[in-house]
């Protein structure tokens, strides 16, 4: 789409290309969909595998459940808003589409479900992370690269902000460009949040040339049955001196 000149003001495009630009833009939609969902599945699946309580697991399955379920609505719906299909990307005359509050109403609920999760599996790692006995460098660059799912939050708020703005039936193609924007800063985010793990091994590699440690579990000095019985015998011993 971009290389037919999506993005560019319409006097520079014959109406063929803009037809053929709607084309593409309509089934990028399905993939975006599937796209930020499976990202998102990917962080629940792995935040499944922490020693987490019975209510925040109830809490991920929930998630995880909702957003393999919303690409699914999100498709169905791409697929009937308009009768016949094809005045998705072209003017069809007596054409039948959804109204605008409706089509920007499940724009906002897809919005606000993704944002929810977005922040709540940002949040979880952070939590768990911390609880951990690793050295605290570790744990604070996996919290900065978990974090990124709040840029995910971020960009599902401007892409809010633009819904709101924009109307599918009468904005032009330039003034699609916000909305493509947003939707593939949500999908960077995220998926760069879902590779965290594969991550670690590369910034301990470049960390180690600047001559930072490399991560291990912190030591932590426990004292035995005997150690303490030892410990106790010298305070006895001290005190009777």
């Amino acid at each position: 789409a971009i290389s037919l000149g999506f993005g560019r003001p319409e006097y520079y495009l014959v109406p063929d290309t803009m037809v053929q630009i709607h084309k593409y833009l309509y089934a990028l939609g399905f993939l975006g969909y599937w796209a930020s969902a499976l990202a998102r599945m990917s962080i629940g699946f792995m935040l499944l595998r922490f020693e987490a309580s019975k209510t925040w697991r109830v809490v991920l399955k929930i998630l995880i459940f909702t957003q393999l379920c919303l690409p699914i609505s999100l498709d169905v719906i791409a697929l009937v808003q308009c009768r016949p299909l094809r005045a998705m990307w072209e003017h069809v005359p007596n054409a039948v589409c959804w109204s605008l509050p409706r089509t920007q109403t499940y724009a906002y609920i897809n919005s606000a479900i993704g944002m929810l999760s977005d922040i709540v599996f940002a949040a979880m790692p952070i939590y768990f992370v911390w609880s951990l006995h690793r050295p605290v460098l570790e744990r604070v660059l996996i919290s900065i690269l978990m974090a990124l799912g709040l840029l995910a939050a971020t960009a599902e708020a401007c892409i809010i902000y633009h819904a709101y703005l924009w109307n599918p039936r009468k904005s032009t193609i330039r003034n699609w460009m916000p909305l493509f924007w947003w939707y593939r800063v949500e999908e960077m985010g995220l998926i760069i949040a879902a590779c965290t793990p594969f991550l670690k091994p590369l910034i301990e590699r470049v960390l180690a040339r600047f001559g930072t440690p490399q991560f291990r579990f912190v030591t932590m000095e426990l004292n035995s049955v005997q150690s303490s019985q030892v410990t106790k015998q010298e305070v006895v011993a001290k005190t009777g001196s």
